[in-house]
């Protein structure tokens, strides 16, 4: 009990100080009690990281931070709209932030209380560029095994809230601060087709009545543009102000209608008819619309500061993808994971190319094999010698490699980035397998169906043409290439993907992973996994590409994690957070 109270003592000041005469150490001793909490709520409401709101507030002088009605009315705005990116707006205190946006609510708290509210209010501005960037969710709490994401850098979360906070329109600096995936935006786009009736619950349904065609003048049409604003993700405050001619079905109004038919696959007229306006008044679909927002989080994960050129391995669509200037420039087939050996979902740097791979035979298949032809070279692991004849099943004792050529397990060309998992993308010489509607067949690695083409199109600005490529396979020697420029490789798996037209594609959730996303999405979330400035990263770097020349290699195995292996290092467990309620206050009184 006396340390739950020591732990508390510092936040109970908020209560029992009661003069404006006191409050600048009050709140200087406040935030640097933060510094050291894991976890900590005021009045009930968690901050996600105390340590990170100090150095904010250090960075302001240690000064309140919201005194001007206009820019809490604008946070307010900011938490409405972000369920159009698929949030619930009590991710960020939307409770609260009704609560002191009214007139007046800030003036009539004591030193204390004023405190606390600047305190949640800088917390929500901190769970929205936090959430936004990086997500809500931390990937590797999510799965440990199978995600992979390094801390979040408190220098990037700082710089937003920064410039949200000076910036002279919050909202428009919140909108625009980083550039989004074409393949995030058009799932964001998608949403508002199958957002839940129960968004809708608060609106009358469209009455029934004629035709509304583009020039029409109806009571109806202000129930249909507020309809079509919530429908498009779009939230309008109460006080907003009437349209002029908020009857008339005018040509931006058309533009909505057509849209949202286009969306729901009916003939795009723009004429209110039978059809629509039961679409209309029916619309959503409530699991569709969490599929939607659970992809939508998980692509939040991996694409900050994502430049406009990478490899983009859709997981679950069998699919990769060469992105060039932010769009898709080349495209081939893949073989994935199967169920028992899963694809990870990570993002890294691709850094070379091997022609003519050798493989090391994974133990998980060295177990089932006993004598091996001359295609294959046996190693002793404890003298590092040759080996010919003999069991090699004993995979203690002996490393199996299978030498470059046609054969081989991984093909004539391979591609690293390398990871913790030892997975990366590979030829095979298995080329059927390309053909059947399901691909999750390999051990974990990703196999391509037309490598040699995505090594010409990578290896094109190293000096590499298809010619010289094909005279380094000719032969069998093991060569290396580096890239001349590092490309990040995302490895995603989506359930839910939509085309630049909108429409959006569910696919199998082959992994079992959809539903403990869901349900941590409906928790709150108490802490975030923040690297501040004097953190030692929890990952290895990455290894450096070799040279370009002609080496025997020995490679990482077409094979997913060892499952007894201990799981990637991830944020401690979440400490209980500190209250600050009435029976605190009285335990210390008496």
């Amino acid at each position: 009990m006396g340390l739950f109270i020591s732990r508390i003592v510092p936040f109970l000041l908020l209560a029992i100080m009661p003069l404006w005469a006191q409050s600048s150490t009050l709140f200087n001793n406040t935030l640097e009690a933060l510094r050291d909490t894991k976890t900590v709520a005021l009045d009930g409401v968690p901050l996600l990281s105390g340590r990170l709101l100090a150095e904010f507030y250090a960075q302001r002088g240690n000064a309140l931070v919201w005194t001007q009605p206009a820019q809490i009315a604008r946070l307010q705005q900011v938490v409405r709209d972000s369920r159009a990116e698929g949030f619930d707006p009590q991710d960020f205190h939307a409770a609260t932030l009704r609560t002191l946006s009214a007139p007046e609510a800030l003036t009539t708290l004591t030193p204390a209380a004023r405190i606390a509210a600047d305190l949640k209010l800088s917390d929500a501005l901190l769970r929205y560029v936090h959430h936004t960037r990086f997500g809500k969710l931390e990937p590797t709490e999510v799965d440990p095994k199978f995600n992979d994401r390094d801390p979040v850098p408190a220098s990037q979360l700082l710089d937003d809230m920064r410039g949200a906070v000076d910036a002279p329109d919050l909202q428009h600096f919140l909108a625009t601060r980083f550039q989004h995936p074409f393949w995030y935006t058009a799932l964001k786009n998608a949403l508002a087709q199958f957002i839940s009736p129960a968004e809708l619950a608060d609106l009358p349904p469209l009455p029934t009545g004629g035709k509304l065609v583009k020039g029409n003048r109806d009571p109806r049409i202000p129930l249909l543009r507020e309809r079509l604003r919530v429908l498009n993700g779009q939230f309008i405050t109460p006080t907003a102000l009437p349209l002029p001619d908020a009857d008339l079905y005018d040509a931006a109004l058309h533009a909505e209608v057509v849209a949202f038919q286009e969306r729901l696959g009916l003939f795009p007229d723009g004429i209110i008819g039978p059809s629509t306006l039961a679409a209309l008044n029916q619309a959503g679909d409530p699991v569709k619309a969490e599929k939607v927002r659970l992809n939508l989080e998980r692509m939040r994960w991996l694409f900050n500061d994502l430049a406009a050129d990478y490899v983009f391995v859709d997981v679950a669509n069998y699919q990769a993808h060469v992105v060039r200037a932010g769009a898709i420039a080349w495209s081939t087939r893949v073989i994935v994971g199967a169920q028992d050996s899963p694809t990870p979902m990570f993002r890294d740097l691709m850094n070379h190319v091997v022609l003519n791979p050798t493989w090391t035979v994974p133990i998980s298949i060295q177990k089932t094999m006993g004598r091996v032809s001359g295609h294959y070279t046996v190693v002793d692991r404890q003298t590092g010698r040759k080996f010919s004849g003999g069991n090699v099943s004993n995979y203690k004792r002996y490393r199996v490699v299978q030498q470059p050529g046609p054969k081989n397990a991984l093909g004539r060309v391979k591609f690293m980035f390398p990871n913790r998992h030892s997975v990366y993308l590979h030829d095979t010489p298995n080329k059927n397998l390309f053909g059947r509607g399901s691909r999750a067949l390999s051990h974990g690695c990703v196999r391509v169906q037309n490598p040699l083409k995505l090594a010409e199109i990578l290896l094109a600005e190293s000096g590499w043409d298809r010619g010289r490529i094909d005279q380094v396979l000719s032969g069998n020697k093991t060569r290396y290439v580096n890239l001349q420029t590092g490309l990040p490789v995302l490895l995603y798996y989506l359930t839910a993907f939509a085309n630049d037209e909108g429409k959006v594609t569910f696919r199998p959730d082959i992994y079992g992973r959809d539903q403990r996303v869901t349900e941590l999405l409906a928790q709150p979330v108490l802490s975030a996994r923040i690297a501040f400035p004097e953190a030692t990263p929890l990952l290895p770097a990455a290894v450096p590409a070799p040279v370009d020349e002609e080496l025997d290699e020995e490679p990482m195995p077409d094979e997913a994690p060892d499952p007894n292996a201990a799981p990637a290092p991830s944020a401690p467990p979440l400490q209980a957070a500190v209250q600050l309620t009435q029976a605190d206050l009285q335990l210390l009184r008496d």
